[in-house]
């Protein structure tokens, strides 16, 4: 992957300035800007996959990003189901054995506190791995424009089995990207705004180029929704 590319794309673009500060302003929407912000990375993501030049997206496609990131966050609160109720029954386990711990068995209790406690490396791990499958999917969306193929969870988890390199490269590059954000603190705080959305577009451009890998542009997943080519034994009539 182009590490270094996906940091300096944005300013390679003729009209980065205005589209960063449009960025920045709409995450004063809330939720809507959230949402339209989410879209608006895995449209960088998509012109990316597809080989666009200039993949910074202008603005006036707004109803566009906010499809895309509802239907993103849709995907992910679905992957995200098994890490929510692990930390459900965490928290209840948690306070019952806290309430052991004040009673007259609070030896017990306390041995029982820390044995959750050390349930945290899980927890860890599951939300690992269940963030990578709803990227996984969330690709797989983003390449066939269709909801369904992110819910083709066998398929979901062998693009993740088949592809970890890549996922493991984009975290790393989120968390560098992350960083960079928060030098926006800087500027008494609001300036986290437009690093915070500079972050998201870098992030956007990395999975696009996990996409390139992942789904080849000579795969039919960039046709038409739905259209995966001609059938198997398609081909010209024979000639008499």
């Amino acid at each position: 992957m182009e590490i270094g590319k996906a940091f300096s794309f944005v300013t390679e673009d003729e009209q980065w300035i205005t589209k960063v500060l449009i960025g920045g302003l709409i995450q004063f929407v809330p939720l809507l800007g959230t949402i339209a912000i989410l879209g608006y990375s895995y449209r960088v993501a998509l012109n990316v996959a597809r080989g666009n030049p200039r993949p910074l997206p202008a603005w006036g496609e707004f109803g566009d990003f906010l499809g895309r990131g509802f239907m993103a966050l849709v995907i992910q609160i679905v992957y995200l189901l098994p890490l929510i109720v692990l930390y459900g029954v965490f928290a209840f386990l948690t306070g019952a054995a806290a309430v052991a711990a004040g009673d007259s068995d609070a030896g017990a209790g306390v041995i029982g506190l820390l044995g959750l406690w050390c349930l945290i490396p899980l927890q860890s791990v599951v939300a690992l791995v269940c963030g990578f499958a709803a990227l996984a999917a969330i690709m797989r969306y983003l390449a066939t424009d269709s909801l369904g193929e992110a819910f083709k969870f066998g398929e979901v988890i062998a693009t993740l089995r088949n592809h970890i390199g890549s996922f493991l490269m984009i975290l790393a590059v989120g968390i560098l990207a992350g960083l960079a954000a928060g030098l926006g603190v800087i500027a008494c705080g609001i300036g986290v705004l437009f690093t915070g959305f500079y972050a998201q577009c870098v992030i956007g451009h990395v999975i696009g180029q996990a996409m390139q890998r992942i789904f080849p542009p000579q795969q039919p997943v960039y046709a038409a929704p739905g259209y995966y080519g001609p059938p198997p034994g398609y081909g010209p009539p024979p000639s008499y």
